[in-house]
C-alpha cells in the first residue's frame, strides 16, 4: 500500500470516528427525550479494485425491535380501554354506594321498610303515615337523582367520543404529512428525528385505538386497526367524524340505522370519499374510544336498566292484583280459563305447561296496537306482545299461532280466555294460568295501590307511546294523591276503619317478601338470566354488583398497566440510551480516532523523510 493511500484511509477513519462521535453525543443529550430511539453509525468498507479504499459512512441508524414496537403500541391501547373502564366504574360504584353514605339504595329501601312496619303497628297515626310518605318520597328522589348522575355519565363519554376523534384526525393529519415528506424526499426520508417523530405520532394514536403498522418500501407505512378499518394508506388519511349529541337520555341509544340512533356514531371517509360507520363495523376494539364507546352503549344503559328494573318492580309489586284462572275442558282437552278484563295495557298473563316431560312457559303482554305489540316483543326478555284491539277473538288467534299445534285457544265468553292441551294425544298438558292486573285507583276495594306512579299516572309497563320501563327511575314519583291525603295509606274504600291494617299490611308483604322476576337485561349477578328475590335483595344486589364490577375493572387496568410497563422497559432497554453503554462507544471511538491519527503521523514523517533523502 502506498503512503498516499494508508493517508487517505486514515483520513476516513478519522472521519468515521469524528461521526461516531457525534452519534454519540446525540444519544447522551438526548438520554432523556421521551420517544427518541437510541442511533448507530452505520459504516461500510469502500473499496477499490481489489484493495480496500478507506471506510465509508452511511449515516445514523436507529436501533429499533418493530416487533416490540408493534406489541407495545397495542398494549397501550389495551391500557387506554381498561383506564377508561376502571375511571368509570370507580365513579357508577361512587354513585351507588358512596364510602359512608346514609341514603344508599339498600338504606333508603330498608327505611322505607321499616317506616311501613311502623304503619302496621298503629295505621291511625299520622306521625307514622307521615313517615311512610317521607320515605317513599326520599327513595324515588334518590332513584330520580342516580338516573341522572348515570345519564351524566353517559354524556360525558358522548363529548369524550367528539374529543377523542378529533385528537385522532390531528394525528393522522400529522402522520400523514410527515410520510409525505419521507415519500418525496429521498434525502430526508431516512432521517432517525424524523422516523422517530412519526413513531411518537403513531404511539399517541394507539392509545386512543388498536392500531397497526404495515412497513412499505423507501420507509412508507400503512395503518389500520386490528378491527379492519384503514386510517393511512401511504399518501392520505382517513377522516373520522362524529355526530355527537348535546343531550343524552335513557332513551338514547346507538342504532346501525341512523333513523333509529339518537347518539353519535363514529364514521370514517377515506381518499376515495367512501364512509364506513365504524362502530357498525366493530373497527374499534381497543384503546380509549373502545372504552368510552363500551362505557356509553352498554356499562351504563346497564346500570340505567338496573335502577328502572328496581322502580318498576317496587311499583308494581304494590300497585299489581294477581288474576287467578279457573280450570276448563273441551272434551278430552284440559286446561284453564281466566278474565282479561281488568289487565290494563302493559299488564301481563302467563301460561305454565309441560311439554316433552319439561314445564315451561308463556308470558304475553297485553297491547292496544300492532306496532305496540311488536315492540314488547321485542323488549320484553322473551315476552310476547298481543294486540288486543281487535277483539278477544283475535287474541285467542294471535295466541294459539304462538304457542302452536299442542294447544287450543279460544274465546268461551266477554273478556275470558280458554287454553286448553291436545287432549288424547297427550303431548302437552296446562298446568296454570295468571295474570296481574294494576289497580291505578286508590278506593277500588282491594289493598292494591299505585304509590309510585309515573308522571302522575299507574306504571304498568306499557309500549303504547315507547317502553314505559325504559327511564322510568328517572320519572318515578310518589303518588301526588298519597301526597295530598295520607290517609290513602290506610283506606282502600269509603268504608275502611282508620286503624284497619289491610294496605299497609299489603305494602309491607309486597316490599319484604313478595318474590319478584328481575329482567336479565339488569345484568344482575353476572348473568342474562333473570335474578328473583325481593326489593331489597334486588337494592342490594345492585349496591354489591356495581362494587364487583369496579374491583374487576380496577384489577384488570392494574394487570394490563404491569404488563405496559414491562412492555416500555424492554422497548428502553432495547432503544433506550444506556449512558454507560454511550461512554463504552465514546472510549473506543477515542481510541479508533487516536490510532487512524498516529497513522497519519506515521505517514507524514514517512514523507517527510523521502523529501529529505531526495533532496
Amino acid at each position: 500500500m502506498s503512503l498516499s493511500a494508508a493517508l487517505n484511509n486514515s483520513v476516513s477513519g478519522l472521519r468515521a470516528a469524528q461521526a461516531g462521535m457525534e452519534v454519540v453525543a446525540g444519544n447522551v443529550s438526548n438520554s432523556g427525550t421521551v420517544g427518541y430511539t437510541r442511533r448507530v453509525l452505520v459504516t461500510e468498507q469502500q473499496v477499490s479494485g481489489t484493495q480496500s479504499g478507506g471506510v465509508h459512512v452511511v449515516g445514523a441508524q436507529r436501533v429499533l425491535d418493530t416487533l416490540v414496537q408493534k406489541q407495545l403500541r397495542l398494549e397501550a391501547a389495551g391500557a387506554g380501554y381498561t383506564g377508561i373502564k376502571a375511571t368509570y366504574h370507580a365513579s357508577i360504584d361512587a354513585m351507588f354506594d358512596a364510602p359512608g353514605a346514609t341514603g344508599t339504595l339498600p338504606n333508603l329501601v330498608s327505611a322505607f321498610s321499616t317506616a311501613v312496619s311502623t304503619l302496621v303497628g298503629n295505621p291511625g297515626s299520622y306521625a307514622n303515615r307521615s313517615g311512610v310518605v317521607s320515605a317513599a318520597r326520599d327513595l324515588a328522589a334518590s332513584l330520580n337523582g342516580l338516573s341522572g348522575d348515570v345519564q351524566s355519565l353517559r354524556q360525558s363519554a358522548e363529548d369524550a367520543i367528539g374529543l377523542s376523534v378529533g385528537k385522532a384526525n390531528e394525528l393522522l393529519t400529522q402522520i400523514a404529512g410527515i410520510s409525505d415528506r419521507i415519500r418525496t424526499d429521498p434525502a430526508i426520508g431516512t432521517s432517525p428525528g424524523l422516523l422517530d417523530q412519526r413513531d411518537g405520532l403513531i404511539n399517541q394514536l394507539s392509545q386512543l385505538m388498536d392500531v397497526k403498522v404495515t412497513d412499505r418500501t423507501n420507509g412508507a407505512i400503512t395503518i389500520a386497526t386490528t378491527g379492519g378499518l384503514q386510517l393511512f394508506d401511504g399518501v392520505s388519511a382517513t377522516t373520522l367524524s362524529f355526530d355527537g349529541r348535546a343531550a343524552v337520555g335513557p332513551n338514547s341509544a346507538w342504532n346501525a340505522d341512523p333513523l333509529k340512533r339518537s347518539v353519535g356514531t363514529i364514521t370514517a371517509l377515506d381518499g376515495a370519499g367512501r364512509a364506513v360507520d365504524v362502530i357498525a363495523m366493530g373497527g374499534i376494539r381497543s384503546g380509549e374510544l373502545a372504552g368510552y364507546l363500551e362505557m356509553r352503549d352498554e356499562v351504563l344503559p346497564q346500570a340505567q336498566t338496573q335502577l328502572d328494573a328496581l322502580a318498576a318492580g317496587m311499583a308494581s309489586a304494590l300497585s299489581d292484583r294477581p288474576v287467578a284462572s279457573t280450570p276448563a275442558s273441551a272434551g278430552a282437552a284440559a286446561g284453564r280459563d281466566i278474565d282479561l278484563a281488568s289487565l290494563q295495557n302493559g299488564n301481563t298473563f302467563t301460561l305454565t305447561y309441560v311439554s316433552g316431560g319439561a314445564t315451561r312457559t308463556a308470558t304475553f303482554v297485553k297491547t292496544g296496537s300492532a306496532s305496540a305489540a311488536a315492540a314488547a316483543t321485542a323488549g320484553s326478555d322473551g315476552a310476547v306482545g298481543i294486540d288486543f284491539s281487535g277483539g278477544m277473538a283475535s287474541v285467542a288467534t294471535q295466541i294459539g299461532a304462538r304457542l302452536g299445534s299442542g294447544f287450543t285457544v279460544s274465546t268461551p265468553s266477554g273478556s275470558t280466555l280458554r287454553i286448553v292441551d291436545d287432549g288424547a294425544a297427550g303431548t302437552t298438558d296446562v298446568t296454570g294460568l295468571a295474570g296481574s292486573a294494576t289497580v291505578s285507583g286508590l278506593a277500588s276495594g282491594s289493598p292494591e295501590l299505585a304509590l309510585f306512579t309515573d308522571g302522575g299516572s299507574a306504571y304498568t309497563g306499557s309500549f303504547e307511546t315507547g317502553s314505559q320501563f325504559a327511564g322510568f327511575a328517572s320519572r318515578i314519583a310518589l303518588n301526588p294523591a298519597v301526597a295530598a291525603d295520607f290517609g290513602t295509606l290506610v283506606a282502600y274504600s269509603g268504608t275502611t276503619p282508620s286503624g284497619d291494617t289491610a294496605r299497609p299490611e299489603h305494602i309491607q308483604a309486597a316490599l319484604a317478601d313478595k318474590v319478584l322476576s328481575f329482567t336479565g337485561a339488569a345484568g344482575i349477578g353476572g348473568s342474562s338470566g333473570r335474578f328473583t328475590g325481593t326489593i331489597a335483595d334486588f337494592a342490594t344486589q345492585i349496591v354489591a354488583t356495581q362494587a364487583g364490577n369496579a374491583i374487576s375493572a380496577a384489577n384488570l387496568d392494574s394487570g394490563q398497566k404491569v404488563v405496559l410497563n414491562a412492555m416500555t422497559s424492554r422497548m428502553s432497554e432495547q432503544s433506550g440510551v444506556n449512558i454507560d453503554q454511550e461512554m463504552t462507544q465514546l472510549i473506543q471511538l477515542q481510541t479508533a480516532y487516536g490510532a487512524n491519527a498516529r497513522v497519519m503521523s506515521a505517514a507524514k514523517e514517512m514523507l517527510d523523510m523521502l523529501m529529505r533523502i531526495s533532496l
